[in-house]
């Protein structure tokens, strides 16, 4: 028996034991993911250490990579800048390990921004994986084809469409294939989030994992070790998950980004009266994240509807200013566009 052979065997043992005792799951996968990583060669005795000696080689590596990424001819890099002008104006491309939190009230279009940058990024040679917890995979696919085709949802819903429809939606999977990137969409209804992540983790190790988009929050089923910890508290429940969410984030070098939903009060506060302390259960989801930002549409009585102009706050950002703009939502092509546009 060679000496990897007995590494593969000690590894089996203890996984054994620790089942048998029934160690908590994310414990568990935890250790388990450490100790692959090490077998594979990817572990750090250090322990995230860095000496002192070591920062100077470890920067020259780090400037040289980002000379290496500069000099790389446009169409063939891998950016994480945003679908919008105004946002990139404000705001830099998300680094790696870096969480991103989007919050509005309920039916202010937070999942419309998530399609759009999970597309926006997969046109620009990134790997995404999207996790919907509350839309399923039909559902998601015919917002996709709506939005990419100006067909209506009911169009799509009956699937009976002209010649001409017939041809728009051709022509966009064709687009949509020519992509060098793409979007694994993760349906994770009734799911855990230390499922969700298992599975991230997964994704990554596959190398179909450049970003995460969670869709959203608040939708994550608790766990048995959450509810042993936290009971009833669904605000300390959800800041649990964000924590594993920052880990994940961390130790993947993935950038997350994540939505959450408002308190009700805030949902009709107006974006002026509202910061993301307006955030549901926000001190310890907002803690986390490096950056976040708020979207808020008036309600227009006259109409019955939200007003297509989008308020957008960002409210907090570790790397930049925080400031306030205007965009346009066609909610009906789940679209969305800069006032200049």
């Amino acid at each position: 028996m060679n000496e990897q052979h007995e590494e593969y065997m000690a590894l089996a043992r203890e996984l054994m034991r620790r089942c048998m005792a029934e160690d908590d799951i994310t414990d568990l996968h935890s250790w388990l993911q450490e100790r692959i990583n090490k077998m594979r060669g990817l572990g750090d005795d250090k322990d995230g250490l860095l000496l002192w000696e070591d920062t100077f080689g470890f920067y020259d590596a780090i400037l040289a990579k980002r000379e290496e990424y500069s000099n790389t001819p446009a169409d063939q890099r891998k950016e994480l800048t945003w679908p919008w002008s105004s946002w990139n104006k404000q705001i830099d491309p998300l680094p790696a390990g870096f969480l991103a939190v989007i919050s509005a009230g309920d039916g202010q279009g937070k999942t419309m921004y998530a399609e759009v940058i999970a597309e926006d990024w997969a046109k620009k040679r990134n790997r995404i994986a999207y996790v919907h917890f509350e839309l399923n995979h039909s559902v998601m696919l015919d917002r996709r084809c709506v939005r990419h085709t100006g067909v209506s949802m009911r169009e799509a819903k009956t699937g009976q469409f002209s010649r001409e429809q017939r041809q728009a939606i051709f022509d966009a999977h064709n687009r949509l294939r020519s992509w060098d990137g793409g979007i694994t969409y993760q349906h994770s209804a009734g799911w855990t989030m230390e499922q969700t992540i298992t599975r991230l983790r997964q994704l990554r190790a596959e190398n179909i994992c450049d970003a995460v988009v969670i869709d959203y929050l608040e939708k994550s089923a608790p766990s048995t070790r959450q509810l042993k910890l936290f009971g009833s508290n669904t605000n300390q429940r959800e800041a649990d998950n964000v924590e594993q969410l920052k880990t994940f984030a961390e130790t993947s070098e993935v950038p997350v980004v994540m939505l959450a939903q408002m308190n009700k009060g805030s949902k009709t506060a107006g974006i002026d009266r509202v910061d993301r302390t307006g955030i549901r259960g926000a001190g310890e989801k907002t803690e986390k994240a490096n950056l976040v930002i708020l979207l808020n549409r008036e309600w227009d009585e006259m109409q019955k509807t939200y007003s297509p102009l989008v308020d957008v706050r960002v409210d907090k950002n570790t790397l930049g200013p925080t400031c306030s703009f205007q965009q346009v939502m066609k909610p009906q092509f789940f679209r969305i566009h800069d006032l200049a546009d």
